[in-house]
This record gives structure tokens, C-alpha cells and sequence, in this order.
């Protein structure tokens, strides 16, 4: 073969890779694009049905948070009542102890003065 039908077959076999490879990657790139489209469509559709979810979850959450401040209020007033309870029974009791000890030690007296 002569080198200038050599350096045409050559080329023109270069000439047909580049004209495929360039067919492929323009279906790449117009695949890739659908693609994109497709998945931008399904985060749209996505995002919409779980806005509403979340717009739930929310409010769900404020209710409960809502009712554990509730909860969390009443325990404290409960434990401020008992409290109270215990200091008044406290009092009480130390009074009413005082009380007896004193009764008992004029009880004693007098019985002390009998026996002489």
C-alpha cells in the first residue's frame, strides 16, 4: 500500500470514531438532561407530600410539649403542696411534742410532790 492511501484509510477511520464517539456522548448528555428533569420532578412531587406531614409532625410536637410544660408545672405545685404539708405537719408535730414534754414534766411534779 502507498503511504497516502494509508494516511486515508487512517483518516477516514479516525473521521468514523469521532463521529460515533460524538453520537454517544450527545446521547449521554440528552440522557443525563431527562434524567435530571426526571429527578427534579420527583423532588417537586416529594417535597409536596411530605410538607403536609411535616406541617402535622409539628403541631404535634407543640401539643406535646404543650402538655409535658402542663405536667411539669402541676408536679411542681404538687411538690410545693407536699412540701407545705410536710413543714406544717413538722410544725405541728414539734409543737405538739413540746406540748407533751411539757405536760409530762408537770405531770411528774405533781406525782413527785405527792410522794413526799
Amino acid at each position: 500500500m502507498t503511504p497516502s492511501l494509508s494516511f486515508s484509510i487512517l483518516m477516514l477511520t479516525t473521521v468514523v470514531c469521532l463521529i460515533v464517539l460524538t453520537v454517544f456522548v450527545c446521547r449521554l448528555v440528552i440522557s443525563i438532561t431527562k434524567l435530571s428533569d426526571n429527578a427534579n420532578v420527583i423532588a417537586t412531587s416529594v417535597s409536596k407530600e411530605v410538607e403536609p406531614t411535616l406541617k402535622e409532625l409539628k403541631e404535634a410536637m407543640k401539643s406535646i410539649n404543650s402538655i409535658a410544660g402542663n405536667a411539669d408545672e402541676k408536679f411542681q405545685n404538687s411538690k410545693a403542696s407536699i412540701a407545705s404539708v410536710i413543714g406544717l405537719t413538722t410544725s405541728v408535730g414539734g409543737k405538739v411534742k413540746g406540748f407533751v414534754q411539757g405536760i409530762l414534766k408537770g405531770v411528774s411534779f405533781g406525782l413527785g410532790l405527792f410522794k413526799k
